[in-house]
């Protein structure tokens, strides 16, 4: 998942033709696991990629913007960290880029946060 303010350049990430593709719009709110799983339903295949979230600016909310986004951010990050999987590690070198907020992997497993470089695990 990415939290964006403004538009999230070319450079670091790409949409990825799905069909059908789920609705965008929606706010950000807690109701989200239901928008993820109605996604799921109409096309399974839209897990593989980053959700979009992104706000005009920060005195406006998050919106769903995108689905199924491929992460080509070249981005370096400071410190080197193994490497744990594309997920993780595009994710990470997104998480430098230029308007981005946050980038997020969400699983049964645990959740990874990603921000300006740095990784936070939270204890379940």
């Amino acid at each position: 998942m990415l939290i964006s303010t403004g538009v999230v350049s070319a450079e670091d990430c790409v949409p990825m033709a799905r069909q059908p593709m789920p609705d965008v719009g929606m706010r950000f709110s807690g109701n989200i696991a239901s928008v993820f799983r109605e996604a799921m339903r109409l096309n399974p295949s839209i897990h593989d990629g980053a959700v979009v979230f992104s706000r005009e600016t920060e005195d406006h909310g998050y919106r769903l913007c995108a689905w199924s986004m491929r992460i080509v951010s070249a981005r370096i990050p400071n410190a080197a960290e193994p490497n744990v999987g594309s997920a993780h590690n595009s994710a990470l070198a997104l998480s430098l880029a230029p308007g981005v907020d946050l980038c997020a992997i969400l699983s049964q497993g645990g959740s990874v946060f990603f921000e300006n470089g740095s990784i936070s695990r939270p204890v379940n």
